[in-house]
């Protein structure tokens, strides 16, 4: 229940849209509401997102999914996803939070704004607000001083909305309880499956193949498919051509001090006494003072590492502790605040994390420092080297696209340009034409962008450079019912069969209202009666799986009412239900619990009663969508 609690938590703070430097990046581009009324995806009360703003919602979304999910995402899944959707609705809530905002006069000053710029994890170092680190950030996402302190207002506008419009939400222990009873409310099942595959001897006719494959001739469209030819520039061709200076070498480490500092680390071991949450205070005390007995011990001159091994509570216990050299943003903030304050070979007084209690000892202390010109020569030589093999490979595949026109043949500047041409396969939208690289999509996108025999501009995929020709085509099309025959008899078998088995379900269904018994509403001799046993709302249901249609109908029954209105297609087949029993929870349990229920549902409530508060400001205003700008 509490990691659902604090699931539902996190969930929220990604939909407010509000401190998180990585948000200000997402929508950096959404100022230009007011762009011209001819260019726009949508207008908000008056105010129009233009097609750019949206563009650039839209990849830097697709972007995070990419990092998210790395080779796993694919176009299909980028389909379902609904990213244009996304990235539009996104934009739309911020543009009338915004509105909204202005119109009750919600105001930061400067001093405000700066205060919170200061403070944004990410500008940070182990000095404080780290200001080259700052611009770099900035730099890195194309943005200025100025447009990031535009959008950063706006983020501290929303916050201040947000908790305007919740002010005042609470929960109180009746809604604690009811919520209690409903998360842990259990039911019972009896059930029968009725498996589509059990109707083993259905055939359907020729006829009927024939009319399924007519209604449904789309389904078997092939998709269209393209062959490319095409010229890679790879960088570590040009790279024996690069030759950098020991002056470059220097200027590059001087232009940029930050990339050379190494960060403090501490090498330390800890004796952990452990805290659950929710441990009362009469644990927390008694874990302090077994902590305080260890430290004595360790104080008086007891080996470190046996007292580890004898009382630590932690992984770390069978290697004395042991936890390596590390950062100090890699541990939590009340052990790495103590464990950097202190010497090479001092032992800490108990010190509380969420964790629970450590005695610290500290090993060795590697202290901040900047490396030298010389240290730091050779990576410097070949990230020179790379930045400028990458410059002649771009170079020259910008010669090479500047002598094509569409219509040319590629063979005769890859022969001009000393370089080999190749050749893929046919291959469709969700097709995978390059080995060894890591993200072809933008390679598959662009060749079905282009017209037949037509040439991209140079197309950068994992630091390489690629120009493309589409030299062949194959529209899609629907193929002659004899090509697909197989395919088709196959679909329409299993629909034969799985509404035999719906209208079996159904039937059986039927009996039990009229007060059959299940054995003998199933109606079929070998097909047996099962039981679920109890369950709860969340997760999946015992003998059936993952079903939520078939949860959310089985804990709308009652005693009185123990048969559902209709039968339930699942991941097996169709379900004639049954309730047998359901009981509620117990009051001992929700006494154990109340306290972390009533400091964590608050969140789940402001989420409601903030979406809620969106949807009906959605509603009062106007909002129009060029839909057809977004597909």
């Amino acid at each position: 229940m509490l990691s659902l609690m604090r699931k539902h938590a996190r969930s929220w703070m990604m939909i407010v849209i509000l401190f998180a430097i990585v948000i200000v990046f997402v929508f950096w581009g959404v100022g230009g509401f007011d762009a011209p009324q001819d260019n726009h995806v949508a207008v908000v009360n008056g105010e129009a997102i233009s097609f750019a703003a949206y563009r650039q919602a839209y990849d830097r979304l697709r972007e995070q999914y990419r990092r998210a999910y790395g080779g796993a995402l694919d176009q299909q899944m980028l389909k379902a996803l609904n990213l244009n959707e996304q990235a539009l609705y996104q934009l739309i809530d911020r543009v009338v939070m915004l509105q909204e905002a202005r119109r009750l006069n919600i105001q930061i000053t400067d001093g405000t704004l700066d205060q919170a710029i200061l403070s944004i994890p990410a500008f940070q170092s182990d000095q404080g607000f780290d200001e080259a680190r700052a611009a770099l950030i900035l730099a890195q996402n194309r943005m200025t001083t100025a447009d990031f302190r535009n959008i950063y207002r706006e983020d501290l506008m929303l916050e201040k909305l947000r908790a305007l419009i919740l002010e005042g939400v609470t929960v109180s222990e009746a809604e604690a309880r009811e919520w209690y009873d409903w998360y842990h409310a259990q039911v019972n099942l009896n059930f029968v499956l009725f498996d589509p595959s059990r109707y083993a001897d259905i055939s359907p006719s020729d006829e009927q193949i024939a009319d399924y494959f007519q209604a449904n001739a789309d389904d078997y469209r092939t998709d269209p498919q393209v062959r490319v030819s095409y010229i890679q520039f790879d960088p570590d061709t040009y790279r024996d051509q690069v030759s950098i200076t020991d002056d470059e070498i220097a200027q590059y480490y001087f232009d940029h001090p930050h990339e050379f500092t190494i960060e403090k680390t501490v090498e330390a071991r800890h004796i952990l006494f452990k805290l659950d949450e929710g441990d009362g205070e009469q644990v927390v005390a008694d874990q302090k003072q077994k902590a305080t007995e260890v430290y004595a011990k360790a104080a008086a001159g007891e080996p470190f590492e046996e007292l580890a091994k004898q009382y630590s509570e932690g992984p770390t216990r069978d290697q004395g502790g042991y936890l390596g050299v590390f950062k100090r943003d890699e541990m939590v903030k009340p052990f790495a605040d103590r464990a950097f304050a202190m010497q090479a070979g001092e032992i800490s007084e108990p010190v509380r994390s969420r964790f629970g209690w450590h005695i610290i000892k500290v090993e060795t202390v590697n202290e901040a420092r900047r490396r030298s010109v010389e240290e730091a020569a050779d990576g410097i030589r070949a990230r020179l080297i790379d930045e400028q093999a990458r410059r002649l490979a771009r170079s020259k595949a910008e010669q090479t696209y500047d002598m094509t026109y569409d219509g040319d043949d590629l063979v005769l500047a890859a022969q001009t340009h000393q370089v080999p041409i190749h050749t893929t396969d046919f291959f469709t939208a969700a097709g995978v034409p390059l080995e060894g690289v890591s993200d072809a999509q933008p390679f598959v996108d662009t060749a079905f962008s282009l017209r037949t025999m037509a040439i991209s501009e140079p197309l950068e995929l994992d630091g390489g450079f690629y120009v493309l020709q589409v030299s062949d085509r194959i529209e899609a099309t629907v193929p002659p019912l004899e090509a697909v025959q197989a395919q088709v008899k196959a679909d329409v078998t299993r629909m034969l069969q799985n509404e035999q088995a719906r209208a079996d379900a159904e039937a059986c269904l039927a009996a039990l209202k009229q007060g059959k018994g299940l054995a003998e509403a199933a109606g079929i001799p070998d097909l047996e009666p099962r039981e679920t046993g109890f369950f709860k709302r969340s997760g999946a249901i015992p003998e059936i799986g993952y079903e939520p249609e078939i949860v959310q109908a089985a804990f709308a029954l009652q005693p009185e009412q123990a048969l559902p209105e209709k039968v339930f297609q699942g991941r097996q087949g169709w379900y004639a239900l049954q309730l047998k029993e359901r009981k509620l929870p117990d009051e001992e349990g929700f006494a154990e619990e109340k306290t972390i229920i009533l400091r964590q549902l608050p969140e789940q409530k402001k989420q409601n009663v903030f979406q809620q508060w969106l949807v009906d400001l959605k509603a009062r205003g106007r909002i129009q969508i060029e839909h057809q700008l977004i597909q």
